[in-house]
């Protein structure tokens, strides 16, 4: 498994990949990221059993935060929505496509390695 830091972008989106970019760091199977919205994702990297390519399942969760409401329309507000995440990525790939599944809306997306983890 590599351990580093990935670009991801939405792949039918080249236009607009400022804002649908996402950088995620990957160490030991354990995923976290943040896109410039301030949106996060955590998960983990999961080896699939049985298979004979080097394909791994990706399990995460997307979190958005909300916009505040005032505390007198809702005294528990939630400061954010979580969204699972899930596909199967080459984690050893410098570059591929691949396809996810966040929530049930399937999105394609592009994945770049840019480099290792600091020691």
């Amino acid at each position: 498994m590599v351990d580093g830091f990935f670009e991801i972008i939405r792949a039918p989106n080249r236009q607009a990949a400022a804002t649908s970019r996402f950088i995620l760091v990957c160490r030991g199977g354990r995923l976290f990221g943040a896109d410039p919205k301030g949106r996060v994702c955590t998960g983990k990297l999961l080896l699939q059993p049985k298979r004979i390519d080097r394909r791994f399942a990706l399990r995460a969760t997307y979190e958005i935060p909300l916009k505040r409401l005032s505390a007198r329309h809702d005294p528990w507000p939630r400061s954010s929505i979580r969204v699972p995440v899930a596909g199967e990525i080459d984690p050893s790939a410098k570059s591929q496509n691949a396809t996810v599944f966040v929530g049930t809306r399937k999105i394609d997306i592009e994945i770049t390695y840019l480099g290792p983890l600091p020691s």
